[in-house]
């Protein structure tokens, strides 16, 4: 039976906002700001000198320092594909993720975890396969260790995940890893459980690639199907989210297996294929009394999408326009990929898909009006067009209060002697 398409966007978590003040003070929040439109207007080499001034504040002493220099380099690695200026200084960067990842300070970890993984998005098949031999291990004792704080294990698991995906082609270590984030679904601190559930989707969606590796997909009806539907009764709206989203992906995997499997497996697959439906349709119609509008009315959305997907059969699909283009994503493996790489890059991800082949490659994207030089050219000549149209209207305004006296004035005297001297020759003619 064919698979139709579930025109519904799936929705994928919040990218992370690094300007936010929430994850520093004002003063922080407002030198990202001014960060932000020096990056709208430099020109590579400038990065370039940028760049290196930035790795420097890196390594000095000082926490703060240290700060808000790894802060403006994910900035630049979230809004510019620039991989020759970033492997210029390779050695270097690792040596700084190497120490944010041992450091005390939470911020720091955190934000190292989060530079590993935009530099492996950077690089693509370079660099990022020698990036996972070198930190895997270090994430994995992050993630597991109970003793650090729930939002650097959260971190790690994630950016763990994602140098997975994009630098392991090893079968055993994926499902290593995946185990590794399975152990994790009930923890008890939301960040870390949160963290697993969304790296074991963009795992699993790995697996679903190939037909040979979709027959260990079976495998996980019995052992990780239990476990994602307890982990749908808990309190955090994105773990359930996640844990949906994992569970139609197992559904998706199980629905190519059919016909294929022996009638004692046959068997297992569908009574937990049942127990899936019936979760995901309470879910779809009932909400948590302690959720709020907004959650109530995602969480229902969310989940009638992966009954659609799991009972109905229906295909996820996702789309979005660049250059007058439009992209179309089918699949939900291929969303829930889509989701994750949104989240690290966030408002930088049409940059990364026109620019960065890793990416355009994976959802076949082919930029066909403009080459990478023209449409780089188009961007620059749109920010300063942008540029000349602001300055323009604050010229205007500063000569609003003139422009209002001159006319003040035109009312005051202009106009009564004009309406004096018409009277005066109405009297005359008349």
């Amino acid at each position: 039976m064919p698979r139709r398409k579930n025109r519904n966007k799936t929705r994928a978590p919040p990218p992370p906002d690094l300007d936010s003040p929430s994850r520093g003070d004002s003063e922080t929040a407002s030198v990202a700001t001014d960060f932000s439109e020096i990056l709208s207007s430099a020109n590579e080499a400038s990065l370039e000198d940028i760049v290196k001034d930035l790795l420097d504040d890196m390594q000095e002493k000082r926490t703060s320092t240290r700060l808000k220099a790894l802060k403006k380099v994910l900035k630049i690695l979230q809004t510019k594909f620039l991989p020759e200026i970033f492997d210029s200084c390779l050695i270097t960067l690792q040596s700084c993720v190497s120490n944010g990842l041992r450091s005390k300070d939470t911020k720091e970890a955190v934000l190292s975890c989060q530079l590993l993984g935009l530099l492996c998005i950077t690089f693509g098949q370079e660099n990022t396969p020698s990036l996972f031999t070198s930190y895997r291990k270090s994430l994995e004792t992050i993630g597991s260790d109970r003793s650090k704080n729930s939002v650097v294990r959260g971190s790690a698991l994630r950016t763990l995940a994602m140098i997975t995906f994009l630098g392991c082609d090893d079968a055993q270590a994926l499902e290593q890893i995946m185990a590794l984030n399975q152990s994790m679904f009930k923890a008890r601190d939301s960040a870390v459980s949160e963290a697993a559930t969304s790296s074991w989707g963009l795992l699993a969606s790995v697996i679903l690639k190939s037909t040979k590796q979709s027959n260990l997909m079976s495998k996980y009806i019995e052992k990780t199907a239990p476990l994602l539907l307890d982990t749908l009764d808990c309190k955090d709206a994105e773990t359930k989210q996640n844990a949906g989203r994992a569970l139609a992906l197992i559904s998706e995997a199980c629905a190519r297996l059919e016909g294929k499997l022996e009638e004692k497996d046959a068997e297992v697959v569908g009574e937990m294929m049942d127990d899936i439906i019936d979760k995901l349709e309470d879910l779809a119609t009932t909400t948590n009394k302690s959720q709020n509008r907004k959650e109530k009315a995602r969480q229902r959305a969310s989940f009638r999408e992966f009954l659609a997907s799991v009972r109905d059969g229906e295909e996820a699909h996702e789309s979005f326009t660049i250059d007058s283009n439009e992209v179309e994503i089918d699949g939900l493996a291929k969303c829930v990929q889509f989701g994750e790489l949104r989240r690290w890059i966030g408002v930088g991800f049409q940059t990364h898909i026109r620019d960065n082949p890793l990416i355009s490659d994976m959802f076949g994207f082919v930029l066909e009006s403009l080459s990478q030089g023209e449409a780089r050219e188009a961007r620059e000549d749109k920010i300063y067009f942008a540029k000349v149209h602001n300055q323009r209207g604050k010229i205007i305004l500063s000569y609003m209060p003139i422009i209002f006296a001159i006319i003040y004035l035109h009312c005051k005297l202009v106009i009564p002697q004009r309406l004096a001297f018409g009277g005066m020759f109405f009297f005359v003619c008349f």
